[in-house]
């Protein structure tokens, strides 16, 4: 049986955010502990709270809360809509702390995608206006590619796409 604690910030808290089974257990790990460090509960309750975690997983997976394929197609499309690098987007795929596998198997198959790369790129450039900030600046073309490049390098972008890309651009 799930504490009445337990169920509330759990339901709270899965109202707002879209977590993976892993990170929530972590969370509230997290939760419990500070709310422990702030006397907020007694030691009896915190580990009886710890121990209550995976039954709070349980529940909450039966409902529907932890479906991972869903979750990584989602994540990814979010991913691509902000302009991330390949790279950042592997990172973000493992600080979210989905299951390794089924992550690198879902990122193999989309990354197959030859025009992802340019697409990534183009989203990147839009979403920072990283163009009209630098052209703005009233530096010679080569100065401004130069710097360009540095940014989309800095973010995880391959060379050679950068350069097809700002090519087509400037």
């Amino acid at each position: 049986m799930i504490s009445d604690y337990l169920k509330k910030y759990s339901t709270y808290y899965l109202s707002r955010y879209n977590v993976t089974k892993r990170k929530f257990e972590d969370i509230l790990k997290k939760k419990i502990t500070k709310d422990y460090l702030e006397k907020k509960i007694s030691k009896s309750d915190h580990h009886g709270l710890i121990q209550e975690i995976s039954d709070a997983l349980k529940y909450f997976e039966e409902i529907g809360f932890f479906n991972e394929e869903r979750m990584l197609e989602i994540s990814f499309d979010s991913f691509v809509k902000k302009g991330y690098s390949k790279k950042k987007i592997k990172y973000k795929f493992l600080s979210a702390k989905f299951d390794r596998d089924k992550a690198n198997l879902f990122l193999k198959k989309k990354f197959m995608d030859e025009t992802l790369n340019q697409t990534l790129l183009i989203n990147y450039l839009n979403k920072s206006n990283i163009v009209d900030k630098q052209k703005k600046l009233n530096i010679s073309d080569k100065q401004l590619f130069d710097k360009i490049m540095n940014k989309l390098s800095q973010q995880g972008f391959e060379y050679e796409d950068s350069i097809n890309i700002l090519n087509k651009i400037m």
